[in-house]
């Protein structure tokens, strides 16, 4: 019995440590990405690129296409925009295409499930970030959509909220020149940690759950499941959606690790609807709602939870009906594919920690 309780305990840690290792990357460039926001970007930046309207809405799933594709590590870069000033339409935006648009998820999706994934990925977080946009603009007035210091480049007014910690707008004098600058390095690195202090909690938690869940919970028994609610008359259907998405908040997987389990569900007869919300998901694991809550607004965080999960369920049924039965099925390329590009991007990831990590130390030297 002791031997069997240490088995599965060495086997859980083990696993969250392979899922923190496979999403270390998104975490460092979604930690960089919002530092450099908050230190780099003045509130009349934020307005301008990530405000209101179709233009702040192709900026941000622009960046989220170019930038981390690990929902931590993007939650991370939301909160960081929002509380800089962008409309929080456009915030979600970016959230939802970092996770499902990205470019590097989207060619390890086509590497190793085929086109039909990749293709409801990135069309799946279309209709999604556009269920999520229209129903923030019925269900609130624009002026209540901007971030803490979203008002301050207009009338000047900063909006508090409980739950969310208020800073102080950057300074005027700051802006992408101030790259340049060493110092401007040494606040990004120390916005960094305290993000990432923040938000320990939650990551430790919730790749300690992904490991566990994992490791002890038999991928037999949960396709057999899957394909159990599927067959229920009449109704199958929407509850293996629904399914799917709490499937995705059971495990508490990020976006990359969510490509060999999509692969596993796709190959044991789950249909292409269900298993997409399944990777949808991800943005609805228990650690991301509680850095919501931190982030956002009550109000916000909890309608973008329920749009979200409205969206979710419609894009998969959109893409089952679009391109369920097209012709292509699941391709059989190797993971190595996926560890390959984890160690080159780990590496860059550390590379880029440890150039900036220089930079702030080459300034507190001299400033001593």
């Amino acid at each position: 019995m002791a031997a069997a309780i240490v088995h599965a305990l060495t086997a859980g840690v083990l696993q969250a440590a392979g899922f923190f290792w496979d999403s270390l990357f998104g975490l460092v460039f979604g930690f960089i990405v919002s530092a450099l926001a908050q230190v780099a970007l003045t509130p009349a930046a934020m307005h301008r690129y990530l405000g209101p309207g179709l233009r702040g809405l192709l900026y941000a799933a622009g960046f989220g296409i170019i930038s981390s594709a690990c929902s931590y590590g993007a939650a991370a870069a939301a909160r960081g925009f929002y509380r800089n000033g962008a409309d929080v339409r456009s915030v979600f935006a970016f959230l939802i295409s970092s996770t499902n648009m990205n470019a590097a998820i989207l060619i390890l999706f086509w590497s190793l499930l085929g086109w039909k994934f990749a293709f409801a990925e990135f069309f799946g977080g279309v209709i999604i970030i556009a269920v999520v946009t229209a129903g923030f603009s019925l269900l609130f007035r624009s002026g209540d959509l901007a971030g803490p210091h979203g008002n301050a480049a207009g009338a000047g007014k900063a909006n508090e909220h409980e739950g969310c910690e208020h800073h102080s707008a950057p300074s005027e004098s700051h802006g992408w020149a101030s790259l340049a600058r060493r110092g401007t390095w040494a606040e990004v690195a120390e916005t960094a940690l305290a993000d990432v202090r923040m938000l320990r909690t939650e990551l430790v938690v919730g790749y300690l759950i992904a490991g566990f869940a994992a490791a002890l919970i038999p991928p037999e028994w949960l396709a057999g499941a899957l394909r159990a609610v599927g067959g229920v008359p009449v109704v199958g259907y929407v509850l293996l959606l629904a399914v799917g998405l709490l499937v995705a908040i059971a495990t508490f997987v990020c976006s990359m690790g969510n490509v060999p389990v999509a692969r596993f569900l796709a190959n044991a007869g789950i249909p292409l609807g269900a298993n997409t919300t399944f990777i949808y998901g991800d943005l609805l694991i228990l650690p991301l709602i509680a850095i919501y809550r931190k982030s956002f607004p009550p109000r916000i965080a909890w309608t973008f939870v329920a749009l979200f999960t409205l969206g979710a369920m419609l894009a998969g049924a959109l893409m089952e009906r679009v391109i369920g039965n097209a012709l292509g099925g699941v391709s059989m390329g190797s993971m190595a594919i996926n560890d390959r590009f984890t160690l080159v991007s780990n590496a860059v990831a550390l590379a880029a920690v440890g150039a900036i990590a220089v930079a702030a130390a080459g300034r507190r030297a001299r400033s001593a």
